[in-house]
C-alpha cells in the first residue's frame, strides 16, 4: 500500500483537476454555441427556401422529419412573406 499523499501534493493535484474541469466546461460551452449557430443557420436557410417558393412546408417536414408546427415555429422569425 502506498503512503498517503501530502497535503501539498493533494492541493496541487486538485488544482490540476480544477483546470481540467474548466477546459472541459469551456469545450461543452463552445459545442453548445456551435450547435445553436448551426440550428439558426439551418432554419434561416429553410426560411429562405420557403420564401423563394422552391419548396413547400410539407417538403421541409418530409426532408427533416419535423412536424409542420415545428417547422412553422422555427422559420417564422426568418420569413419575409
Amino acid at each position: 500500500m502506498s503512503p498517503r499523499p501530502s497535503q501539498e501534493t493533494r492541493d496541487d493535484a486538485k488544482q490540476r483537476v480544477s483546470a481540467l474541469k474548466k477546459v472541459r466546461d469551456q469545450a461543452h460551452e463552445d459545442a453548445e454555441k456551435a450547435k445553436a449557430a448551426a440550428d439558426e443557420q439551418m432554419w434561416k436557410d429553410i426560411a429562405a427556401e420557403l420564401d423563394a417558393g422552391t419548396l413547400l412546408q410539407a417538403d421541409v417536414c418530409e426532408a427533416t422529419g419535423f412536424s409542420r408546427d415545428h417547422v412553422l415555429r422555427r422559420t417564422k422569425q426568418y420569413r419575409t412573406n
